[in-house]
């Protein structure tokens, strides 16, 4: 499960999640903060940006503001989620829209291991933190998590003096207004005809849109929006598998069962079972 945030984003600029039990997974999606993610136990993929990176126990993985990303964390039990509003970065620093922020243990710098170890170190120190509640436990955590933000900006950001923004505000627009019809309509059989006819546009024109910004073909989104929810009801209810796939639009068992255990990490059974 995720526990509720520690604060409200748009308040404090910061939100702290503290998420245990397997079975964490996100299809591709963006956001406007900036996010950093810490396993704690256990080991999973994130793809950023159509390439996956490997996070083991002690890796952190920072994203940056609108950067399309998969969390693919069936197998880690223990994470800590920290989401850091532009907005209200701002009033720290007042550019805060120039500089870029990217990090992974996988493209780490030499000269920044030393940042990368500091703020691992750092990180450590908020699970106790909100496991043992002492008076101003919520002071401390976003202590902590504005001076990772600190680390963040001065070793993991890059400045980019010229920001064009206007053009993916756009693209982004239209993929919000996209996936919000899906989220609303996944049960059903929707198809590439029926879903580009809805936004006015052409069959090819909707699947070359969509591929190139999501990172993933229309068919095959819809069908891991549809597992997220599968794996909830499998964990939540007692309705059969094949029942709960069906309801959640799924009519091809046999690519249910192939595309469950690729992001799962096993079987449906499996889980019911555990």
């Amino acid at each position: 499960m995720i526990y509720e945030p520690l604060f409200k984003l748009e308040r404090t600029g910061v939100q702290i999640h503290y998420y245990t039990g397997k079975g964490k997974y996100n299809p591709v999606h963006w956001h406007s903060a900036i996010e950093l993610i810490y396993v704690l136990n256990g080991n999973g993929s994130i793809m950023i940006d159509g390439k996956d990176y490997l996070v083991v126990a002690g890796d952190f993985v920072v994203l940056d503001s609108n950067q399309m990303h998969e969390v693919k964390a069936a197998n880690a039990s223990m994470m800590v989620i920290i989401h850091f509003s532009r907005n209200s970065m701002k009033n720290y620093v007042s550019d805060i829209e120039k500089y870029r922020f990217f990090c992974t243990r996988e493209k780490l710098k030499k000269e920044q291991l030393e940042a990368y170890l500091k703020i691992c170190e750092m990180l450590k120190g908020l699970p106790p933190m909100y496991v043992m509640h002492p008076v101003g436990y919520r002071l401390k955590s976003q202590a902590i998590a504005m001076e990772v933000f600190f680390e963040l900006l001065n070793h993991f950001a890059t400045r980019e003096e010229h920001v064009q923004t206007s053009e993916r505000n756009t693209i982004l627009e239209r993929l919000g207004e996209i996936t919000e019809y899906i989220e609303l309509h996944y049960k059903e059989q929707i198809s590439l005809e029926e879903i580009a006819s809805h936004f006015y546009l052409s069959r090819e024109y909707f699947s070359r849109f969509f591929k190139q910004n999501m990172g993933v073909n229309f068919l095959r989104y819809v069908n891991q929006v549809r597992l997220m929810h599968i794996y909830q009801d499998i964990c939540n209810t007692q309705k059969g598998i094949l029942e709960i796939a069906e309801e959640n639009g799924f009519t091809n068992y046999k690519l249910f069962n192939r595309m469950f255990h690729e992001i799962y990490g096993c079987s449906p059974r499996d889980v019911r079972k555990k």
